[in-house]
């Protein structure tokens, strides 16, 4: 009896330890994975920042730049307000590398 009492004390014992481990790991790995969330997070923000300012500046006009702004209405009544710097007005929009446009063409089988 006293083996068996003795056996059990040890089987639990031995329970405690490798199930303290796991927690233990457990833990490190959520903590690994909160910071690593962290940072993503502090990056998905910084790149934001980044990008308000960029526009924000884009979107202020500079001293020197004049505007003009063109009111066209549509045949529906909407009204299309156009502001382009005059240096920027007929500017191209795509670069040469992108690509060319091609004639749609509708293959009927």
């Amino acid at each position: 009896m006293e083996i068996l009492l003795f056996i059990f004390v040890l089987i639990i014992f031995i329970g405690m330890l490798v199930g303290g481990h796991v927690v233990k790991n457990i833990k490190k790995i959520h903590k690994a994975a909160q910071q690593a969330a962290d940072k993503r997070e502090q990056q998905f923000r910084d790149e934001v920042g980044r990008q308000r300012q960029q526009y924000s500046q884009r979107a202020q006009p500079k001293n020197n730049q004049q505007q003009t702004a063109r009111r066209t209405e549509t045949a529906t009544g909407e009204t299309i307000i156009d502001h382009h710097h005059k240096k920027r007005g007929n500017r191209k929009i795509f670069d040469d590398e992108e690509g060319e446009y091609t004639d749609f063409v509708e293959v009927k089988d």
